[in-house]
């Protein structure tokens, strides 16, 4: 039997759980794609995300971490059931060692422990599917498959749309990529020159600020923005997006910001890749483009790829014409 201590997680732990946090591989990881700042850190840990947090050690060596968790997180499931009657709750169990802890016996005798010292009902785990390794693991001892459970993100839609090079219909010196702050700089510039704002439906001034909190807030707001960029500098030349994707008008917009690249087919070709987006991967019926009326060479780009005027409306006491395009495809 080997020897283990879980001791409760204090202030004093935030140094390693960091350490062990930038040790994990993030294409086996739930709960990060990407890296949290060590201030996101602490403030994750002052937030007391865990029903009970342990760090795992033997002879004072601090080997890991394990945890109950306080939600039904969405991931691959495991189940294992207790045969202690004494509480009749249901327990998440998180872990995680250092990379040079690969022993078995030492994750074993860490789960056994934890279930000695907090007895429920049933014990669940969340593992990503391309963790095989602690997959085995929980198999082996004593947890089994229960379900699957599938997520619809967006944004993991467009990036597989991008990473499988369905982009077909750009030009081919440019490329996608999903919005992020390191656009922000040109995306007010291009909205704040008098040639593009005039166009837009929304005239309140784009700030630093705004958009950040717009991105923050980026994945629950029903779209998709792509930046269009030099395949080589990947310098951002313009936007093409998707809003309003779950509603009864999803809506297309595009502002290409080079003038230099004005007049050239690119911005077709990108409206006609976003298109492919919207139909081919999320299967939507049609689309509406809102454009104002002395934007002649929108409408006629739209119109080229197949939009219908089918009536014009206010906004914000501007009018405004409405065009619409259906999925041929469905």
């Amino acid at each position: 039997m080997i020897d283990l201590k879980l001791r409760e997680v204090d202030d004093s732990n935030s140094g390693f759980l960091y350490k062990l946090l930038k040790k994990r591989d993030l294409k086996a990881n739930l709960s990060h794609k990407k890296m949290p700042s060590y201030k996101q850190h602490i403030k994750f840990m002052k937030s007391k995300p865990y029903q009970k947090w342990y760090i795992i050690e033997k002879n004072r060596k601090k080997l890991g971490t394990i945890y109950f968790s306080k939600q039904n997180e969405k991931a691959f499931g495991v189940a294992y059931r207790s045969r202690s009657k004494k509480n009749l709750e249901i327990a998440r169990i998180g872990i995680h060692f250092l990379p040079e802890i690969q022993s078995e016996l030492i994750s074993q005798a860490s789960i056994q422990e934890l279930i000695r010292k907090n007895p429920k009902k049933k014990y669940f785990t969340n593992v990503s599917p391309k963790n095989q390794r602690l997959i085995k693991f929980f198999e082996k001892n004593g947890f089994f498959l229960f379900q699957y459970t599938f997520e619809y993100n967006l944004v993991k839609i467009a990036n597989n749309f991008i990473d499988s090079r369905k982009c077909e219909f750009l030009d081919p010196d440019t490329a996608f990529e999903i919005i992020d702050d390191k656009h922000t700089n040109y995306i007010i510039k291009w909205r704040s020159d008098p040639s593009n704002f005039s166009f837009l439906a929304e005239q309140e001034k784009l700030t630093k600020t705004k958009q950040r909190k717009f991105l923050k807030n980026y994945t629950s707001l029903n779209r998709i923005d792509f930046i269009l960029v030099d395949k080589q500098t990947r310098k951002p030349h313009g936007t093409f997006s998707l809003k309003n994707i779950f509603s009864d008008r999803p809506e297309i917009g595009k502002l290409l910001g080079t003038k230099e690249l004005r007049g050239k087919g690119i911005a077709y070709k990108a409206t006609k890749a976003l298109l492919s987006f919207a139909f081919r991967e999320l299967n939507l019926k049609k689309v509406y483009a809102i454009i104002k009326p002395d934007n002649i060479s929108n409408i006629s780009l739209n119109q080229k790829l197949g939009f219908k005027i089918i009536g014009n409306e206010k906004i914000n006491s501007r009018k405004f014409i409405i065009m619409t395009l259906k999925n041929n495809l469905v």
